[in-house]
């Protein structure tokens, strides 16, 4: 159980890595180069955000799911 705990925050970790990174550098280096035209398909400032905000909001449920998961072993 301790071992899908660790796994967990360092999930959370990674989560909280992409939150922090500039989305819109993300978004050229890796989805630009699939249109003909990317400056036309770029996403707007609220999706930039919008994934901004998920990617913490993920983190945070990982960390919780972590803290849960080193309580059951705790109780093991």
């Amino acid at each position: 159980m301790v071992g899908v705990g660790i796994f967990m925050i360092l999930l959370a970790l990674a989560l909280a890595g992409l939150g922090a990174a500039d989305q819109r550098a993300l978004w050229w280096r890796f989805q630009a180069r699939r249109f003909r035209d990317p400056e036309a398909n770029e996403p707007s400032d609220s999706e930039y955000r919008s994934k901004r905000i998920v990617a913490f909001v993920c983190a945070a449920v990982m960390v919780g799911m972590a803290v849960w998961t080193f309580s059951l072993a705790a109780q093991m």
